[in-house]
């Protein structure tokens, strides 16, 4: 049985490299393709933005010349942010999650167009049910590298006005249940809870290469 694979990472500080990795683009219009993608399947990747509208990777790229990760999570911070104190330059000011499971499992789901569009709601209404649906400012799916993955960015802001990823996820116990509940969730493709205690880390390529040249992304 597959493991159904949910990765979490809170963000703080410059996002951009992020931005560049998650949207295939960048605030001056350009294409970014990472290292280990097929370039000729960027095309077939799929957004969303926070109303849950998809995008094809084209418009997105022209959504991201005005709205780039940064400023999509920056707007949500500044029109819902309400404490009159400042915001700290270490707060957490977005989280990103990665869902997915083995190559095999997800190139299965994926070979029905009905299943894998269940696959995405399903996961949509996971974050919705811990941070609520106006904590999602984008998901991301990935179908250019070797396994489908989706990409998901939160901005954890209480009812209340207050930014706090706490608020939402109080340290390891907190995660350890999430892990718990997705895979109970994934249980419906043939998934299972990964393995507790793991230390597996996600490793995000480290070279970005442009339509017109390579450089690295720092």
């Amino acid at each position: 049985m597959s493991f159904a694979i949910l990765r979490m990472e809170k963000l703080k500080g410059s996002i951009s490299g992020l931005g560049k990795h998650i949207d295939r683009s960048s605030s001056n219009g350009e294409t970014h393709v990472p290292e280990n993608v097929n370039e000729n399947r960027i095309k077939n990747n799929i957004h969303w933005d926070k109303e849950g509208t998809s995008y094809t990777q084209e418009e997105w790229r022209k959504f991201c010349e005005k709205m780039p990760l940064s400023n999509r999570i920056n707007s949500e911070i500044n029109s819902r942010y309400k404490l009159d104190k400042k915001i700290r330059k270490d707060a957490v000011r977005g989280i990103e999650y990665i869902m997915t499971s083995d190559n095999l499992m997800m190139r299965e789901i994926f070979k029905d167009e009905n299943l894998f569009k269940e696959w995405v709601k399903d996961n949509r209404r996971f974050l919705a049910d811990i941070y609520g649906e106006e904590n999602i400012v984008s998901m991301h799916l990935h179908l250019d590298e070797k396994t489908p993955h989706l990409h998901a960015i939160i901005t954890p802001i209480t009812k209340d006005g207050r930014l706090s990823c706490k608020a939402f996820v109080d340290g390891k116990k907190d995660l350890s249940a999430q892990q718990t509940k997705y895979g109970e969730l994934m249980s419906k493709y043939g998934m299972k809870r990964g393995k507790l205690g793991s230390t597996a880390k996600h490793q995000r390529p480290n070279t970005i290469k442009n339509h017109n040249h390579d450089r690295r992304n720092r």
